[in-house]
């Protein structure tokens, strides 16, 4: 382990000696659990009442790397830890516990994750270290943090001052590289200090006199959603295994159900889910279908929530946004007793605040009208200010150092060259990438196509980009290569594949079959022309279709200008489901990531030496001569085509 030192950004040289350093003090003393790094000094008797009772909770999720706009160039991490500094002391200075908390998706191998091999020997480091500097008490698993592979998560997991939490996640048939920290499986419903570094199914902290319970679950979909999971997660899976379209055979439901039954079994009676729910899943766990669960933290999903007015600081919104739903969501079990939902944004733009009041049996009693999400840009820095009556806010000096660090390699002052401009913003909101034709995306398929014809397969058709591969968006009217690497942050290579007409279709098929959940599938394309209709049965995960489903129209114009319609009022032509097209696409989907399973079921021709950002940051300035004017249109779509 090495850490690099800048004059930007020094370090202290207990930092340089210690990576417990890096995370602040945390020991029994001084803290009342993993991860909460200021001691706490609230005496009992003069705050008896809220000490007891009350309690305010920290969250997000979906974090996801993303320390910096690509485009507005804002520190979002340094405005979130003052958020989350100056939201602890409101809660200090009124008596009330409080609890940090993460739901998944920590990191996303963009280029501030891979930046922390520069800075601290393997990527990822700078986002664990971040976290335990601020306090983090736990982390429910999401999926993201697997995107290295295994050994990129057991070095991070590794060095977390906190666990990380999933009822549903089988790691003792892990497999890890030589040389690799093994990674830990602590025991069941223990005390999260006891865990730390360590995957639990849950765990519990104590905050007053008052222990509070944590359970996590993983996404159902979480083999779908990783690239070649078989060989990037050796030996992990779902408890109980999983089935050919690797659904878990076994429901969480169940699993969360037995935490809560172990967690009461030890006296501790408000507990808390992190559940890492994706857009869609098989597996959803419902408010109604479980018992003992106070708190819901929802996360891997598209929206979040807020109050409607803003009060200061709190719920106060960046201008752009509008909350999709109120803060908290309330809901019953199914014993008729209240549970609250609570997300927040991603990307580290809000921290969620819940401030909550439970009754004598543990119950929820009543929400603080100030609970709900905080913008983490000046008006929300600015706005805490003033609440607290601080001339100063700023975020924690471990933090401000170790993004220095970050900041400071190679891999981010390169990430500064001015690729090019574009005319018009070039759209990679998850909402909209996932449910319609994008220019970001148009622009994205456009350089698959090129990309691989100009590095060795000059006879490529087609080509396919899944809307969740696209993670940012591109503002403009300059492109650095930052805002490149942040909107293709997977940077995957392009694999070039032989496919069938009824493969094409079935792949088509599987790329419509969750258009009304925001799924991370929906196609962006090149060379081809799709019309469907989600009004009929979705076809998914299918490695060849003869007959179409969803797919209305379909046209596909071949390399060398001939045009193919492959499908044509819902009909698939007997030809052409014979004929043979190729195909570019990018190394997740290839191995059958999100569930295109006519991909691996195709012949591979071979792969491209270099990946996505490379590809498009040469498109931009090789042939549209440093210039994108597309603009984005969504009432009137030309390649994707959904029907009415």
């Amino acid at each position: 382990m090495f850490l690099k030192i800048t004059v930007a950004g020094l370090l202290t040289a207990s930092m340089m000696i210690s990576t417990s350093a890096l995370a602040g003090s945390d020991s029994e003393t001084d803290q009342e659990d993993s991860g909460y790094e200021e001691k706490e000094d609230i005496h009992e008797h003069q705050c008896e009442y809220n000490y007891h009772n009350k309690l305010q909770i920290l969250h997000s999720s979906d974090n996801e790397s993303s320390f910096q706009d690509p485009n507005t160039l804002e520190e979002k991490i340094l405005n979130y830890s003052t958020i989350a500094k100056g939201l602890k002391r409101v809660a200090k200075r009124e008596c009330t516990p409080s609890l940090y908390l993460t739901a998944g998706d920590h990191t996303l191998p963009g280029p501030f994750y891979q930046a922390s091999t520069e800075a601290f020997g393997e990527p990822g480091l700078g986002d664990i270290l971040i976290y335990n500097a601020m306090g983090l008490a736990a982390n429910g698993i999401g999926n993201h943090e697997f995107d290295g592979g295994i050994n990129e998560f057991a070095e991070m997991i590794n060095m977390a001052r906190y666990p990380f939490i999933a009822v549903n996640l089988d790691f003792s048939q892990v497999v890890v590289a030589d040389g690799t920290p093994e990674i830990e499986i602590g025991k069941d419903a223990k005390r999260c200090a006891k865990s730390r570094g360590k995957v639990v199914k849950s765990c519990w902290v104590k905050r007053g006199e008052h222990k509070i319970g944590l359970i996590g679950r993983a996404p159902a979909d979480f083999f779908n959603v990783i690239e070649d999971p078989i060989n990037t997660l050796p030996g992990l899976d779902f408890v109980g295994g999983r089935d050919a379209n690797n659904q878990p055979l076994i429901s969480a439901v169940g699993q969360v159900l037995e935490q809560v039954e172990l967690l009461e079994s030890k006296g501790i009676n408000r507990i808390i889910l992190l559940d890492h729910a994706q857009d869609f899943t098989a597996d959803p766990l419902s408010a109604s279908a479980l018992r003992g669960i106070d708190i819901i933290v929802a996360a891997g999903s598209t929206g979040f929530m807020a109050r409607p007015v803003a009060d200061g600081p709190y719920n106060l919104l960046r201008p752009e946004d509008t909350a999709e739903a109120d803060y908290p969501t309330w809901r019953v079990d199914s014993e008729g007793e209240t549970v609250l939902v609570i997300n927040s944004d991603q990307q580290y733009r809000y921290l969620g605040n819940l401030i909550v009041t439970f009754n004598k049996s543990g119950h929820i009693a009543d929400v603080d009208m100030r609970s709900g999400p905080v913008a983490t840009n000046e008006a929300g820095v600015e706005a805490l200010k003033m609440e607290l009556g601080a001339r100063r806010l700023g975020p924690k000096k471990r933090v401000v150092g170790i993004y220095d660090a970050i900041r400071d390699t190679t891999i981010i002052q390169d990430a500064f060259f001015v690729v090019g401009s574009t005319d018009y913003p070039l759209n990679g909101f998850r909402a909209d990438v996932r449910t319609r034709e994008t220019n970001l995306g148009l622009l994205a398929a456009d350089s698959t196509i090129w990309g691989a014809q100009q590095n060795g397969f000059p006879t490529v058709d087609i080509a396919l980009k899944n809307g969740g591969g696209i993670r940012d968006t591109i503002q403009g009217p300059t492109i650095i290569r930052l805002a490149v690497e942040a909107a293709l942050a997977f940077d995957n290579t392009l694999t070039v594949l032989q496919m069938s007409g009824d493969q094409v279709l079935a792949a088509m098929e599987n790329s419509v079959s969750r258009a009304d959940a925001t799924d991370g599938r929906f196609p962006q394309i090149a060379g081809m022309v799709l019309e469907f209709d989600t009004a009929n049965p979705p076809l998914e995960a299918l490695a060849s279709v003869t007959t179409p489903s969803r797919v209305r129209n379909l046209t596909i114009t071949k390399h060398d200008g001939t045009v193919v319609n492959l499908v044509t009022d819902g009909v698939a032509d007997a030809t052409a489901l014979s004929d043979s097209f190729v195909l570019a696409t990018n190394s997740f989907t290839a191995t059958g990531g999100d569930g295109y399973a006519a991909f691996p079921a195709s012949v591979v021709l071979g792969a491209t030496s270099i990946g996505e950002q490379q590809i498009l940051e040469e498109y931009i300035i090789n042939v549209l001569g440093g210039n994108v004017s597309m603009m984005d249109d969504a009432t009137n779509p030309q390649r994707v085509i959904r029907l009415p």
